[in-house]
């Protein structure tokens, strides 16, 4: 870290460490409880939080989901504000198609409206992901009309209107060959284009004014070491894990940043940032991730990351970190258990959906706390004289014998 040295005026102050400050401690403050599998944060232009709750499924059809698991629909997913003017949140809208595990207390692995954006205008968008094949027709309506779906969402007349089919762009074009599957995680709306990734069909798509659906970037598989903990046999010296692209961002450059949470078997240190424009397509950006969820762009201008855990198969251990466009990476605050969306205020103050994974999800408010900076020292000339007016006075004290013999 520089120093910012100097000899200075006698009005003036030098200041040691003023080229660089120290990153902020941040303190907590939980804003909201009993959240349904919360899913994505967003900041309207007036201030307010905007969150989704993937819901808790219900006791209607069940489908077979990405990793076996019957889930089953129902309409518990919902749309929530937060209000800091009262410092309440409310749910604007409710109902909405959800699938998640019939296991009570926690009814996990739930899917419905996943991530949320606005645009210039403040219209404000939001995507249903889809927790099975690429194909949701199996389901009763309304619920396969939304799933798989970007949307736009009218919060004042509580309207959501259907735009693009990113699960139906799967289930008829299949970019990777394999298995269809897709989950649609997070969006980006830039220049009258949408921006989507595909965590189940590891795509980069891009939706038209038309809502037409088009392939940007095929995220390949990447061979990964299996860690060592991982509580499943038999699995070869190096795996092809799924790329898992997740949380999608309007850099500070102009450019489109992709999170990766890196699929199966989960390797420590496996996941990128992803990189995209026109003219140089998709290049990995930095890499020595470990499964990251969302990713946002803060007002320092750095790209801020959400960890889900460091290590997928051993205690929850979710973090924030920051990475500079200059390639610097920094723990901003651990401690977090199963997050899955962040969103950074104008201010600073970090938005955390936390414990994500069932029905005690809760929103967390992260307010940095600047480190005391470094006391100032006098300028050279004030300190000099200083240093005289205290001479004059100590001769002056002697002189009228205030200070004693000892002095």
């Amino acid at each position: 870290m520089g120093l910012a040295l100097g000899v200075l005026s006698s009005a003036s102050l030098l200041v040691l460490g003023a080229a660089g400050q120290a990153a902020p401690t941040y303190k907590v403050k939980t804003l909201v409880t009993g959240l349904a599998s919360p899913r994505g944060v967003a900041i309207a232009p007036n201030g307010q939080l905007v969150l989704s709750e993937a819901g808790r499924g219900g006791s209607g059809t069940c489908i077979t989901s990405g990793t076996g698991s019957q889930v089953c629909y129902g309409d518990t997913g919902a749309l929530g504000l937060f209000d800091f003017s009262t410092n309440a949140y409310s749910r604007a809208l409710t109902n909405l198609p959800s699938l998640a595990q019939q296991s009570a207390p926690l009814y996990p692995e739930a899917t419905g409206l996943n991530k949320l954006t606005f645009d210039a205008s403040g219209q404000l968008y939001g995507v249903f992901g889809f927790d099975g094949t690429a194909d949701p027709s199996p389901l009763p309506s309304p619920g396969k009309e939304w799933f798989g779906r970007t949307v736009a969402i009218n919060l004042v007349t509580k309207v959501l209107t259907p735009l693009a089919d990113i699960a139906a762009f799967e289930d008829t074009q299949n970019p990777d060959g394999k298995a269809k599957a897709s989950n649609p995680w997070d969006l980006v709306v830039s220049g009258g284009e949408t921006f989507v990734t595909d965590a189940g069909g590891n795509t980069l798509l891009k939706v038209d004014g038309a809502n037409q659906v088009s392939l940007v970037h095929l995220f390949p598989d990447k061979l990964v070491t299996p860690p060592s903990n991982i509580p499943i046999g038999g699995l070869p010296p190096q795996f092809p894990a799924q790329a898992v692209p997740t949380g999608l961002t309007i850099g500070p450059d102009g450019a489109l940043y992709i999170a990766q949470l890196s699929g199966f078997p989960f390797a420590p240190g496996s996941a990128d940032v992803f990189r995209y424009d026109s003219v140089n397509g998709v290049t990995t950006f930095a890499s020595g991730f470990s499964n990251l969820v969302d990713i946002a762009t803060g007002p320092d201008h750095s790209l801020y990351l959400l960890q889900y855990s460091n290590d997928f198969w051993a205690a929850p251990s979710g973090r924030v970190l920051r990475l500079g466009l200059d390639g610097s990476v920094e723990t901003l605050f651990s401690d977090l258990a199963n997050p899955t969306a962040l969103a950074v205020a104008p201010d600073g103050k970090i938005y955390v959906a936390n414990n994500a994974d069932g029905v005690n999800g809760e929103l967390l408010q992260l307010t940095p706390v600047p480190s005391p900076g470094p006391l100032p020292l006098l300028g050279v000339t004030a300190a000099f004289g200083c240093s005289r007016k205290l001479r004059k006075r100590i001769k002056g004290s002697k002189a009228s014998g205030i200070l004693s013999a000892n002095s």
